[in-house]
């Protein structure tokens, strides 16, 4: 392996708490280091930033992905669509498929995760608790199936006993803190070995 390249929004950028002996940085980041030190020379690269929707994630960092020629790549988007609304599936679904079947074409092994019930942790009136999680469902859904249509290494995070733990997530709800964002990778790490991906010892 040569290059990793991550798209997304905040939750691949790494925002949230900090926490008392644990570097806060994201659980791409944390993956890219432990897989450098089982792949000397891989370059990694993290192109996600916050706030976005699945569409400005294609528009913001899909050619630049691409122009980096990454041979993995992390793919995650959607969360700010069933947050901040209006939510459109079909939207939420031809992005993603874009930006996956561009990344198959150029030969990159992809990696995608569902996105967390975010509805678990936020203080929500109950009609809008209710339609944010029926997004996250109906995103989830589509995330699954275009895994296997696009033959993704896959991580399932929808009410993950991660979720549970309010030890390892921000104030607001949304993002993990430090501990957390080492915690998930910690789970994912597994999962890309299964696949053949190298990964370091975990810290």
């Amino acid at each position: 392996m040569r290059h990793f390249v991550a798209l997304g929004d905040s939750f691949t950028a790494g925002i949230g708490d900090p926490v008392d002996g644990v570097r806060l940085q994201s659980a791409h980041d944390w993956l890219a280091q432990w897989m450098q030190a089982a792949n000397p020379g891989l370059r990694y690269v993290g192109l996600a930033s916050r706030g976005l929707r699945a569409a400005e994630v294609r528009a913001q960092q899909l050619q630049r992905g691409l122009s980096l020629g990454p041979d993995f790549v992390s793919v995650i988007a959607g969360a700010n669509d069933c947050l901040k609304g209006p939510f459109s599936a079909e939207s939420v679904r031809a992005e993603l498929s874009l930006m996956l079947g561009a990344f198959q074409s150029i030969g990159a092994r992809i990696f995608t995760s569902t996105l967390p019930n975010f509805t678990l942790r936020l203080e929500l009136p109950d009609p809008l608790r209710e339609r944010v999680k029926r997004n996250l469902q109906t995103a989830n859904d589509l995330i699954r199936d275009l895994a296997r249509r696009y033959d993704a290494v896959f991580f399932d995070f929808w009410e993950h006993p991660l979720e549970y733990d309010r030890a390892l997530w921000s104030e607001d709800g949304v993002h993990p803190n430090a501990r957390g964002y080492l915690e998930i990778a910690r789970q994912v790490a597994p999962v890309l070995e299964r696949h053949g991906i190298k990964v370091g010892a975990p810290t």
